[in-house]
């Protein structure tokens, strides 16, 4: 792995072109002063041992790993010398970029526990189907707290990361988090004595478990009163007087305005999205599952992350994760059927290892190692997609949790609709490996 990073931040310009680098579960997110270089350098990059795909895209040239993505960006940490931090430098980004590059660092680092959680959720319905567990059983109370917690305390997690993106300090984000969940708010919105004030400020306490937007905007506004405060605070007061005004200043607003107009905000949309795939299933179905792919590869797939989540936290499941599964089954059956059609042993070898990978849930192998090298894939993958999305959206597919799909994460799926999924994710694969063995490989693929 040392070599390895070596050489790709030799071939993205060197550490004095590397402005930051982030990752996500998959790639390396590199923003450089100039990508010039690094554009030069694609093929090289492409041809190293342990690279699956390069793309440059939104302002970020990303460098595709896979697995080990988390270990050989810790490689390149700790050869670049120094903690990047992000922000450094302006940023020529268009809104839309770091929009995506912001949601992306806030809610990455939270996928394993959530999908750990998810998966949990699922055996947990198996377990009690079955009569191995009584719903009414301790054993089931700890099980269902362990798969609940990372969905009730959700607005802890997501604000640590939110202040890692928004530079203030990532213990006072989450110890809003922690206000946001006390007991005594928990218990006092139970009660259903909502209509509250502060300071004769009258306003409606809302339950934010589970909740993405409030925390995430409060701290966003706090990165900036925090940095206000330290202006002109004396640095011998700093350490105490800066987080005492940050939280008397934050958590108010929080409480008062950004809480409940994100939280009406964020389930506007959840009904909405939710209201439109009900009474268009199919179409909502076919286009999500074909599109998928695109937005894995551009990156922008996280930008539903919180819409799931939010559907989750209101609904108690989610709709969307099974259509994101039918898009990457089509790119595992597209890959699968380069292996019938390949000539060399390299594309042989590489179809098969992308076709586990994207089973799995893992689908940039594929991508950017064999469909983006013969674009006419797309056709069986657009076709695969859209065939298991139309039956995923028939059926409204449910979703529990979290997790790599289609088969990574599979006990988020079980449920009433499991063999719905199962049908669903079975025809994908089918439709794309026919259509990709019709569609066949270019003549020069046999040189």
């Amino acid at each position: 792995m040392s070599k390895l990073a070596e050489n790709i931040i030799s071939l993205v310009g060197g550490k004095e072109s590397i402005d930051s680098v982030t990752h996500c579960m998959t790639r390396l997110r590199f923003v450089l002063t100039d990508d010039m270089e690094a554009e030069t350098n694609k093929e090289q990059l492409e041809s190293l041992e342990g690279v699956a795909g390069v793309v440059n895209n939104g302002g970020q040239f990303q460098v595709i790993i896979g697995n080990n993505v988390e270990t050989v960006y810790q490689e390149i940490e700790a050869q670049l010398g120094k903690e990047k931090e992000e922000g450094s430098k302006e940023d020529k980004r268009n809104w839309l970029d770091r929009f995506f590059d912001t949601l992306s660092g806030i809610f990455v680092p939270v996928i394993p526990a959530i999908a750990g959680a998810g998966i949990l959720k699922g055996l947990l319905v198996v377990l009690v189907n079955l009569g191995w567990v009584s719903g009414e059983s301790n054993t089931y109370m700890v099980l269902d707290v362990i798969s609940d917690a990372v969905f009730y305390f959700l607005p802890i997690l997501l604000a640590f990361n939110a202040a890692k993106k928004f530079r203030c300090n990532p213990i006072i984000a989450a110890t809003i988090g922690t206000i946001l969940l006390h007991p005594t708010f928990t218990g006092v919105v139970a009660e259903g004595n909502v209509a509250i004030d502060f300071f004769s400020i009258p306003f409606t306490l809302m339950n934010y478990s589970s909740s993405v937007l409030p925390i995430i905007i409060g701290v966003w506004l706090l990165s900036y009163i925090e940095r206000f405060i330290k202006s002109w605070m004396p640095k011998v007061l700093d350490i105490v007087f800066t987080p005492v005004f940050s939280l008397l200043i934050t958590v108010p607003i929080i409480l008062i305005v950004i809480g409940p107009i994100s939280i009406w905000i964020g389930d506007l949309v959840s009904t909405g999205i939710n209201a439109l795939y009900s009474n268009l299933t199919f179409i909502a179905g076919m286009v999500l599952g074909a599109v998928y792919p695109l937005l894995v590869l551009t990156g922008t797939h996280y930008g539903l992350l919180p819409i799931m989540l939010q559907n989750i936290s209101s609904n108690g499941y989610d709709v969307i994760l099974a259509l994101c599964a039918a898009g990457n089954t089509a790119v595992a059956g597209t890959v699968l059927s380069v292996y019938f059609k390949a000539k060399s042993k390299t594309n042989k070898s590489l179809s098969i290892s992308s076709t586990i990978s994207g089973l799995i849930g893992v689908v940039e192998p594929g991508l950017y190692g064999l469909i983006i090298k013969y674009k006419k894939l797309f056709g069986a993958v657009f076709a695969g997609g859209a065939a298991g999305g139309l039956i995923m959206g028939i059926f409204q597919v449910e979703s529990t949790g979290f997790g790599l799909n289609p088969l990574g994460g599979l006990p988020v799926f079980f449920g009433d609709t499991f063999s719905y999924y199962l049908i669903g994710i079975t025809v994908s694969f089918i439709v794309s490996l026919v259509v990709g063995l019709i569609i066949g490989l270019p003549e020069e693929e046999n040189k």
